[in-house]
């Protein structure tokens, strides 16, 4: 199967709905989770962009000191099936607002669509590393913090790209709308 089909298959309406579902769900969970810790305790993201180990350290003992340290290792486990929701939604949803006819997509568009799923699969390298750190309390792990963090970044500025593309595409569709209805006006 062509990148093509594979798009084009992630832009059906019931798999985009799916997707969507399944992404407020997690979202729900994560941030429910997020408000039971008590407040001041750093978030998870707070851990995704530490960027030094000392930074990482304190907030694991800010998570040991609230009792959440266990909560947030699990979170981090059921957070590596958030990016298969996320990312197929936004793929889909922007396939569904850019692609047209039959045609095979052109290249930007194909871009553009892999931008989520891009987003996804560096989520699931950050999630690999902060829970191989969180095992692993001991040692030099400055590398693997800065590595995290890194990659946390690159998923959190795709992601905003994709989120950005989707208002822009939503609003092109809601204008064309607009200019047909006016021409059915005037016609």
């Amino acid at each position: 199967m062509s990148i093509g089909g594979l798009l084009r298959r992630l832009a059906d309406w019931r798999i985009v709905a799916l997707c969507g579902v399944l992404t407020v769900a997690f979202l729900a969970f994560f941030t429910g989770t997020e408000r039971g810790a008590p407040d001041g305790t750093p978030g998870v993201i707070e851990l995704e962009l530490a960027f030094s180990e000392e930074r990482f350290n304190h907030i694991v003992h800010d998570w040991t000191k609230a009792g959440t340290l266990g909560m947030q290792r699990r979170n981090l486990w059921f957070d590596l099936l958030f990016p298969f929701a996320y990312a197929t939604f936004l793929c889909g949803l922007l396939g569904l607002l850019a692609m047209r006819s039959s045609d095979p997509p052109r290249a930007g568009l194909v871009v553009l669509l892999m931008l989520p799923l891009v987003a996804g699969a560096l989520d699931w390298i950050e999630n690999g590393l902060l829970i191989w750190l969180l095992q692993s309390m001991d040692g030099q792990r400055q590398l693997l913090v800065t590595t995290a963090s890194v990659v946390a970044s690159a998923k959190w500025i795709l992601l905003l790209v994709s989120l950005v593309a989707v208002f822009c595409l939503f609003l092109r569709r809601v204008i064309q709308a607009v200019r047909r209805q006016e021409q059915g006006f005037e016609g």
